[in-house]
């Protein structure tokens, strides 16, 4: 199978060579690097890979130890063999647990291990062992971090508005500002609001007539 390649970066320092012959496990490892602001070079076999490695130089290789034609570990070699990219970290991919096969891969010069199943904070974390903090940038996490920004925001400008903007008063003081009532209106409403009701009251002693004795 001929190596499928995302477009290449101007600077290898943002490019990670990913080689593995299952199609699917190339896409799903490119889209997680891709996250991560990363351009991915991907490969099919190791002979595309020494290929790319070779004209490209990425800052780091994920390298399947099971393939076909040319294994992993003789890829690993093979690039710790090339003086252009005998420096460039190399973590392989491996479902195998036996320590025979590990060992043989660390003595080639394997920089560390990824094991499948992995998750994409797995990957995050091997790549930043290898390259440090310098390389790679969580887009997920700006994204958060951009919203929870534009929250803030929103908050702060929400404070900044007076807090009486729905009390009556408020809305009175500014109907008054934006469009004054005329003075025999605005003193009938003020009369209408506070007028007591009226309230039978008892006569006064003046207006009371004198008793007449019969």
């Amino acid at each position: 199978m001929n190596a499928a390649t995302i477009p290449v970066p101007s600077s290898s320092a943002r490019s990670i060579l990913v080689v593995d012959d299952n199609v699917w496990m190339q896409r799903i490892i490119g889209k997680i690097l891709t996250s991560y602001g990363v351009t991915p070079l991907l490969a099919a076999n190791g002979y595309d890979a020494i290929s790319l490695a070779v004209e490209y130089r990425p800052c780091a290789v994920i390298l399947d130890i099971i393939m076909p034609d040319l294994s992993g570990h003789q890829t690993l070699k093979l690039l710790k063999t090339i003086h252009s990219t005998r420096d460039i970290p190399v973590l392989m991919i491996t479902v195998a647990s036996d320590a025979e096969n590990l060992g043989m891969a660390i003595r080639s010069g394997a920089a560390g291990f990824i094991r499948k199943p992995f998750t994409r904070s797995t990957i995050y974390d091997k790549l930043v062992s290898v390259l440090g903090n310098g390389i790679l940038i969580d887009r997920e996490l700006q994204s958060i971090q951009q919203a929870t920004d534009s929250e803030m925001q929103a908050l702060i400008d929400a404070q900044e508005q007076p807090a009486a903007k729905d009390h009556d008063l408020y809305r009175v003081i500014t109907a008054s500002q934006q469009a004054p009532l005329p003075p025999n209106a605005a003193t009938k409403r003020i009369t209408d609001a506070y007028e007591r009701p009226n309230i039978p009251t008892m006569p006064s002693r003046d207006a009371i007539p004198p008793r007449t004795r019969g």
